[in-house]
């Protein structure tokens, strides 16, 4: 039988176990470094870990989650409001790290401002400062309703799960970037990772709507399942 895995609020799956949910695939796999649930935090982990990289850059930090469980060696993060501090926390707008950073790095996580404009210029300064064979990982590709890609976070004083419109930068590349290889995984909210490389890319729209994204989901993000994103990369 299969093992189980308890997580916190006492959650309970099997490995190998797929659960479909709002923010795509809940599921525990065997990653490069061992078995673990599937959110973005393992699918970095799992590229640093397989390809022994070492240099990693995080936009967007906020209370440190993330940034505190990654397993690179050499990790700084970017944020100009972060909610808790850690060692190598750069307290700056991206715009403004990037102008002064003479680093390359092997792997660049994305999670700053959900929006279209900011993450552009997030992902094109990620793609400049990036090392042969590195990586950029997008958090939020793939909102599963319309409201989820809504523009403004905070909704009648509350803060509901979000995701904004970094997919139209993502889509943007699928559309007009021949020269990236580009994935996105099906799970935490769609997971984007991208590598230098060559991809066909899916015919232009102008109007980047929410019901483009809805029509065209599977194609349009290259939306792949855990085992595959696994399987791809290993």
């Amino acid at each position: 039988m299969k093992k189980l895995f308890t997580f916190p609020n006492d959650f309970k799956i099997r490995e190998d176990e797929v659960k479909n949910s709002l923010n795509g695939e809940i599921t525990v796999q065997k990653f490069s470094y061992g078995y673990d649930m599937a959110n973005r935090t393992s699918i970095i982990n799992h590229l640093i870990h397989k390809y022994k990289l070492k240099d990693y850059l995080e936009i967007g930090t906020r209370d440190g989650r993330n940034f505190d469980n990654i397993i690179a060696r050499n990790k700084i993060g970017v944020d100009p409001k972060p909610r808790n501090y850690f060692n190598n926390i750069i307290i700056k707008t991206s715009d403004n790290f990037f102008i002064t950073n003479n680093i390359k790095f092997d792997l660049i996580f994305i999670d700053g401002l959900h929006l279209e404009n900011q993450v552009d210029k997030d992902l094109s300064n990620s793609l400049n400062f990036l090392k042969k064979d590195g990586f950029v990982i997008m958090h939020d590709c793939n909102p599963p309703t319309e409201f989820h890609q809504r523009e403004i976070y905070e909704v009648n004083g509350k803060f509901p799960a979000w995701n904004g419109t970094v997919w139209r930068s993502y889509v943007k590349n699928r559309m007009y970037n021949k020269n990236l290889n580009m994935s996105c995984v099906d799970s935490d909210w769609g997971v984007g990772v991208i590598q230098v490389g060559n991809q066909k890319i899916f015919k232009s729209e102008k109007n980047l709507n929410y019901a483009f994204l809805k029509n065209n989901r599977r194609k349009l993000l290259n939306l792949i399942s855990v085992k595959d994103f696994i399987k791809k990369f290993n």
